[in-house]
């Protein structure tokens, strides 16, 4: 039987219940599903999960309409290159003159998550799994790319499908990032935007590439304390990739390294800001702060 939509009221009613967690930086009231660097994903409804909504910054009623339509047009043409890709629909919460943006998707079997499938297999170069990761390299070019780690898939045996969308990775013909980062700015101080903004857009450049795609699926078994699937992973990779663009798990290690100082600082950059929004102009700051460098489940307690 098909999942029941979520209606507005009811995101509405969720969104409620994220500002109060963040008014009180304390997240055990809601179903974390899991923290990203950016967003965070939310079990609804909390006592029996059908659904998970992955919560983006607010933005301008015209910004949410611009980012609606990558998204769709994201999937779609992932779907429309052979690609399977989770259903998602982007919603909104008014807030004043703004909008909050939620991607809304029917949550899966967390055993069929790409992470745990690994961790529950014997390291394999032929695992299946492995060899439909590689094949899916192919999607990428210089004009669209896929966030690839291993955590972005679910496997049903036979097939991997894409979870994340959130940032449709879209360049234009003159190579630069359709997908707007600015209401994703104010989470760090206003001085160390513009750096910031070019620093993220140096990371996502080498996803234009199914080289630089492969070395972040590498680095990423790192960070999830998949070491072991490691030297397996890269081979399999290998097998699609053009002899002159061969990974080593070496250089994937090397990216995974660089993460390990990036992220973190991100992170130390969004408690100086809320300091500043909540304690010196008594604000609010709308950002969850992951303070674990990680997938599991951390509190925005920072």
């Amino acid at each position: 039987m098909p999942t029941k939509p979520i209606t507005a009221d009811e995101l509405a009613r969720l969104e409620a219940e994220v500002t109060a967690a963040l008014r009180r930086k304390d997240s055990s009231d809601l179903a974390v599903i899991g923290f990203g660097e950016v967003s965070v994903g939310l079990g609804y409804p909390a006592d029996d999960p059908t659904h998970v909504c992955k919560r983006s910054p607010s933005m301008t009623p015209d910004q949410h309409v611009q980012y609606r339509d990558l998204v769709d047009r994201y999937v779609a043409e992932l779907r429309a290159a052979g690609l399977s890709v989770v259903d998602t629909e982007v919603m909104a919460v008014p807030r004043n003159d703004k909008v909050v943006v939620y991607l809304v998707q029917p949550l899966l079997s967390e055993d069929s998550l790409g992470d745990r499938v690994l961790v529950e297999a014997r390291p394999d170069a032929e695992h299946p799994f492995l060899a439909a990761l590689a094949e899916t390299l192919a999607h990428v070019s210089s004009s669209r790319s896929i966030d690839a780690q291993v955590t972005n898939w679910a496997w049903d045996g036979e097939r991997p499908t894409l979870l994340d969308v959130g940032t449709p990775f879209l360049w234009d013909g003159a190579g630069r990032l359709q997908f707007d980062m600015t209401p994703y700015l104010p989470m760090i101080p206003a001085p160390l935007r513009r750096a910031a903004r070019k620093d993220l857009i140096k990371v996502v450049e080498r996803w234009r590439r199914p080289r630089g795609v492969a070395l972040d699926v590498v680095a990423n078994l790192y960070r999830e304390g998949l070491e072991q699937w490691v030297p397996p992973t890269v081979a399999a990779l290998n097998t699609t990739l053009d002899a002159a663009d061969a990974i080593s798990a070496e250089e994937g290690r090397l990216i995974y390294a660089e993460d390990l100082k990036t992220w973190p600082r991100l992170a130390r950059l969004k408690r100086v800001e809320r300091s500043w929004r909540t304690v010196v102009r008594r604000g609010h700051y709308d950002f969850f702060i992951q303070s674990t460098f990680g997938s599991s489940p951390a509190g925005p307690t920072g």
